[in-house]
């Protein structure tokens, strides 16, 4: 596959990393999203803008996008103006969403009627890996097709993972989000309880690093950021909410009881409902604070 021109939709603190990356590597990138301030600034980059995902698919025979919620999706690949009016026949859609398995079969289906391709690749790891390169693929979709399109999934992430076949890749990122962001939930559950029971907070999370308690959240969320009330977005904690909800719908659609991961829900849920859906993930542990009356904050 030689660096041709390619498409990318959603311009968020995903996409426009990816873009930045794709950019740095040699790929022309025509970029498209609802908002032109977004698109301004990957112009301004050495993008190329386009004024729908339709154009972008016109123009581009592959076509990327980082959209928040299925129904950006749902919308941008099938709605009017979107992907599927413009797709090349043999084109292919990598979709970089964290979305329902449902919804990827839906578009795939709709897709492979018009005698294109599409690949389920949600990512994981954040922002900073995004720019860089470094982030995990999760994909489902023909192996062939991830043959063809190696060149550009090597750029995007350091690790690839053919998960199986279409929506399998959506699956595992619910999946895998199911626990992250569970996590985050339980580890700042732990927080709360150690101040309210009056435990130095980082002698207590330095205590779990080095036991099973030790998890990815507990090291870059609590510890480095939640302690010192740090809660500018990396990972929205309305994406956090989303992703739990999807997984545990999941869940109820193939008989699986998820307990833990609907409690983990259930603080998020109450976290939304304090308005802190723009703030980072970590932000959850805000509600577990006023329902304990005390800050789980570093002393100073």
């Amino acid at each position: 596959m030689s660096k041709e021109a390619v498409g990318y939709i959603g311009l968020g603190h995903m996409g426009s990393g990816m873009v930045k990356n794709l950019l740095a590597n040699g790929w022309p990138v025509v970029v498209h999203d609802q908002r032109t301030q977004a698109v301004q600034a990957m112009v301004k980059e050495g993008a190329t803008a386009a004024g729908s995902a339709r154009e972008v698919a016109e123009r581009c025979r592959v076509v990327l996008s980082s959209l928040p919620d299925p129904a950006a999706v749902d919308a941008a690949a099938l709605g009017e103006g979107g992907i599927i009016e413009g797709i090349q026949k043999g084109g292919v859609y990598i979709d970089l969403s964290s979305i329902d398995p449902n919804t990827s079969k839906k578009v795939h289906a709709a897709l492979a009627e018009k005698g294109a391709r599409m690949l389920d690749c949600p990512v994981g790891k954040g922002p900073p890996e995004a720019a860089s390169g470094d982030l995990a693929l999760m994909i489902g979709g023909d192996a062939e097709v991830i043959e063809e399109m190696r060149p550009l999934l090597e750029t995007l992430g350091s690790s690839i993972h053919h998960c199986g076949p279409a929506g399998a890749g959506a699956a595992a990122k619910l999946i895998n989000n199911l626990v992250s962001c569970s996590l985050a939930a339980l580890s700042s559950e732990a927080v709360v309880l150690g101040a309210k029971a009056g435990v130095d907070l980082d002698t207590l999370c330095t205590i779990m690093a080095s036991t099973a308690a030790d998890n990815r959240h507990l090291r870059i969320t609590v510890m480095p950021r939640t302690l010192d009330g740090i809660f500018e977005p990396r990972f929205k904690l309305a994406l956090a909410h989303k992703d739990l909800g999807l997984a545990c719908r999941m869940g109820l659609e193939l008989g699986v009881p998820t307990p833990l991961g609907s409690a983990a829900r259930v603080v998020h849920d109450m976290a939304m409902g304090m308005g802190l859906a723009e703030e980072d993930q970590g932000a959850c542990i805000k509600p577990l604070e006023k329902a304990a009356g005390v800050e789980a904050r570093r002393r100073k």
